[in-house]
């Protein structure tokens, strides 16, 4: 497991949190989820660096 540091606007800050708390869940899982879904929407990047498709 890795920690970062990152610095948020005042406004993406606010607005995380209170999607976070919407959904019951912490705003580090919410950003985790974020993201994740990041990652995988940029899948095919990833893998034309390893050598794949």
């Amino acid at each position: 497991m890795k920690r970062v540091n990152i610095e948020l606007s005042e406004e993406l800050h606010a607005s995380s949190k209170v999607i976070a708390v919407l959904k019951n869940i912490t705003m580090q899982q919410f950003l985790v989820e974020a993201i994740d879904d990041a990652v995988e929407k940029d899948r095919k990047l990833l893998d034309k660096l390893r050598g794949g498709k």
